[in-house]
């Protein structure tokens, strides 16, 4: 799957991702709700897409208590 095949909320949120460094600071997923207008339960759903379908894309771990998330 390409990026051209995510729907609106997968692009807004792969692209948030790209422009903030959420290995070196923890992912907040109300701040990124906030950020991008969007519901948290919609931004759980676009990680989950963005997971399984751009899987060479994005690496989600955790490290210090938090969740770590680098997209390319």
């Amino acid at each position: 799957m390409a990026l051209s095949d995510l729907d609106t909320n997968d692009k807004k949120v792969y692209d948030y991702l790209k422009a903030n460094d959420f290995v070196k600071k923890p992912w907040s997923t109300k701040k990124a709700a906030e950020a991008l207008k969007m519901k948290e339960d919609d931004v759980y759903i676009s990680l989950s897409n963005l997971a399984e379908y751009m899987k060479n894309n994005i690496h989600i771990h955790y490290r210090d208590g938090s969740i770590r998330i680098g997209a390319n």
